[in-house]
């Protein structure tokens, strides 16, 4: 399990808020220190070159975030409709079969869905959410109902229907759990964390002559940065936090079961 994957246990607004301090608390702390006891002595003309670098580097800088913040946007995106889909198609198999004329025939299919409706609500989505990978035994579930739904008669067109319905929820599904563990590799946080330093860096160095509008600056600054981590950690994990994906379908087919819908 990633460090990000750890912080999503904390609550989301004290979240935003420590790590928001955290940037910022670095910025003011390190313009002061470079003010303070640095006997490199800025000047003007210096300021003028550092700042023409500054907006190089922090130009790239911002580029490289905005470009990681799209990409666990549309990856969180992506993973929602994904599991929308995936819950659709399970709701309309559970009509398929709760409807379907033949309801003694179709009884222990019934039961063996509902049994894996409820390993999906109550075992799957929470195994997603802490992190760990799924199991031999939670695919033996939906295993158990291909190898339900093939003892019937497969020349009917309902239970042909149910078949590609099943085959095309096992797509989503695949890509539910390929959705859970996909997550920006810990390499590329080593330049997303020294790309933010190095930024902070640079604005201790540009030449403002009032200390207290520079440690405004410097603060505002790591404040943005540490707001733009804050976004790429929520978003990097959407099966997990406050705002993560709920199986809300799959609940559904057991609220419909239990009221007889």
């Amino acid at each position: 399990m990633s460090v990000s994957h750890y912080l999503l246990k904390v609550p989301h607004v004290l979240l935003f808020f420590a790590i928001t301090t955290l940037f910022a608390g670095l910025s003011v702390l390190g313009t002061m220190l470079f003010k303070k006891y640095s006997h490199l002595r800025v000047h003007r003309t210096h300021s003028e070159v550092v700042g023409e670098v500054f907006s190089t580097v922090g130009g790239l800088y911002g580029l490289l975030l905005g470009f990681v913040v799209f990409l666990v946007w549309d990856s969180a995106d992506q993973a929602q409709s994904n599991a929308n889909r995936e819950g659709s198609l399970a709701r309309g198999l559970y009509r398929d079969i709760r409807y379907h004329p033949d309801t003694a025939t179709m009884a222990p299919l019934r039961a063996v869905y509902l049994a894996y409706v409820r390993h999906v609500v109550y075992r799957e989505y929470p195994l997603l959410e802490s992190g760990q990978p799924l199991t031999k035994y939670d695919r033996r579930t939906f295993n158990d109902v291909f190898r339900q739904l093939e003892r019937l008669d497969a020349r009917d067109p309902l239970i042909e229907q149910m078949f590609r319905h099943l085959n095309e929820l096992a797509t989503y599904r695949g890509l539910r759990q390929l959705n859970a563990t996909s997550e920006i590799p810990g390499i590329l946080w080593l330049p997303l964390l020294a790309g933010a330093l190095l930024t902070i860096v640079f604005v201790t160095l540009l030449k403002i002559d009032s200390l207290r509008l520079h440690l405004l600056v410097s603060g505002l600054l790591g404040a943005f940065l540490g707001m733009t981590i804050y976004i790429i950690v929520l978003l990097d994990h959407p099966f997990a936090g406050e705002i993560k994906i709920e199986p809300e379908e799959y609940r559904l087919i057991l609220t419909m079961d239990e009221e007889g819908d």
